[in-house]
């Protein structure tokens, strides 16, 4: 298809965090080549903060998750009086196939989930299913290759501009936009992939002794565990800002780190959207399934066992009843990589 037939382009993602971050290069990619079309994007109301910035898209539209079928049926009105050329679903959850088929358009691309080979991968084992599959960001540029769409190999992005109100939140938590901060992400969506507290604090404490950095630890709003990780260190050392930011602020304020360590969570993605490294954790997940940091820097950390991956987001209960994939993973060898990454770091900590 021809750039010049593509006036009005949809694409549909709700969700989730990491999932909506990582497709930011497929809305680069798309807008590359057809750079006069209208680009809209349709993502869950509470995660619009992801991509209300973002120069490649046009417009931005949002359902809300507690509104059910009435917030699809409302989508489905004002996506049909627009006459999109090209609707591309994204997401292929139960919600976007039940909405697909009453939305208009001449042309519709739906993102490849491969369901069968995941599931043979995870449950029997079957590892070489899934080995040296593409990255999440590449695969959600692949059913739009026949309209023409390539990958530039740029990665994640997302657009921090920072508010009015940025230079209160910084003087708020004693911030400084000169500094850069290693940050440590503790939390996950699922339990079953968070690196042990227990861990993160030893690590947390090795930093603090060992080195001159300053910390921000970052949670949402239900990760009450931060308090216990950051408790009986200085503050002037270690800024817990679990549950204190939106979501828009979490981006800006990651923008300041220089570095993070990180279980697999969306934050994660956050920052290397932001070009920052991280020493990621793997436990239940692993690299294959996709979700990995884009950044050259980045420095993974996970371990050959015959049990990984075990499920596609850490949620299903471990077989053999301790998570070996985290409990593997020493607080020494954490700190060592970090300490590595930081060294080979530019001054300044800029990517």
């Amino acid at each position: 298809m021809s750039p010049t037939n593509v006036r009005k382009i949809l694409i549909l993602r709700f969700s989730s965090l990491g999932d909506i971050v990582m497709a930011t290069a497929m809305i680069r990619c798309l807008r590359a080549t057809f750079p006069l079309a209208q680009i809209d994007m349709v993502v869950r109301s509470d995660f619009l903060e992801l991509i209300k910035t973002n120069p490649h898209l046009d417009r931005t539209l949002t359902v809300d998750r507690k509104e059910g079928l009435r917030a699809l049926w409302m989508l489905r009105k004002e996506v049909n009086r627009q006459h999109y050329d090209l609707i591309y679903d994204a997401h292929r959850s139960l919600r976007t196939l039940l909405l697909m088929p009453f939305l208009r358009s001449e042309n519709k691309a739906y993102f490849s989930k491969p369901y069968l080979k995941r599931s043979l991968a995870l449950i029997f084992k079957w590892k070489a299913l899934i080995r040296g599959s593409k990255r999440m960001l590449e695969r959600y540029i692949e059913p739009l290759e026949k309209f023409g769409v390539s990958y530039d190999g740029q990665g994640p992005e997302l657009f921090p501009q920072v508010p009015s109100h940025f230079e209160e939140l910084c003087k708020k938590w004693q911030l400084s936009k000169e500094t850069k901060y290693v940050g440590i992400i503790p939390s996950a969506q699922w339990p079953g992939k968070r690196w042990p507290l227990s861990r993160f604090k030893e690590t947390l404490a090795s930093l603090v002794h060992d080195t001159s950095e300053s910390v921000l630890i970052f949670g949402g709003p239900e990760d009450h565990f931060c308090q216990e990780l950051a408790s009986g260190f200085s503050e002037d050392r270690v800024i817990n800002l679990q549950g204190k930011l939106s979501l828009r602020e979490t981006i800006e304020v990651l923008s300041l780190l220089k570095l993070c360590i990180a279980n697999d969570t969306g934050l994660m993605h956050m920052a290397d959207a932001l070009a920052i490294p991280s020493v990621l954790i793997f436990g239940p997940t692993n690299a294959d399934m996709g979700c990995l940091p884009y950044h050259p820097q980045s420095k993974i950390l996970e371990h050959a066992l015959w049990c990984r991956p075990c499920s596609k987001n850490g949620e299903a209960p471990c077989i053999r009843r301790k998570r070996w994939c985290l409990e593997l993973t020493s607080p020494e060898l954490v700190f060592k990589t970090t300490q590595k990454l930081l060294s080979d770091l530019p001054v300044g900590g800029t990517p």
